[in-house]
């Protein structure tokens, strides 16, 4: 489950971008930054959008076959491995 979910993250941690940082979205007022609240909005972002694919139905299901904790477990590694991609956080 692990490497599972290092790659699924690997994988998502840029879906959808559109080309600026978290900073210009932050000095913008954009709604993106003000629904992830100025923290980690891209990747916040990335996660979310993702995870609608992944869940969108059967044949997208990554969760499918896992127990409900394990469903909790891979979701979680998966947002703190994306999470972790926000350059922000690693000074």
């Amino acid at each position: 489950m692990d490497v599972a979910s290092f790659i699924i993250a690997a994988i998502v941690h840029d879906y959808k971008h559109f080309g600026v940082n978290n900073a210009f979205l932050i000095n913008t007022q954009s709604k993106l930054a003000v629904r992830y609240n100025d923290r980690s909005v891209l990747e916040n972002y990335h996660v979310a959008e993702a995870f609608k694919v992944c869940t969108s139905g059967d044949e997208f299901n990554i969760f499918k076959g896992l127990t409900g904790d394990e469903a909790k477990v891979m979701r979680k590694r998966i947002i703190d491995c994306v999470l972790a991609t926000d350059m922000s956080l690693h000074s």
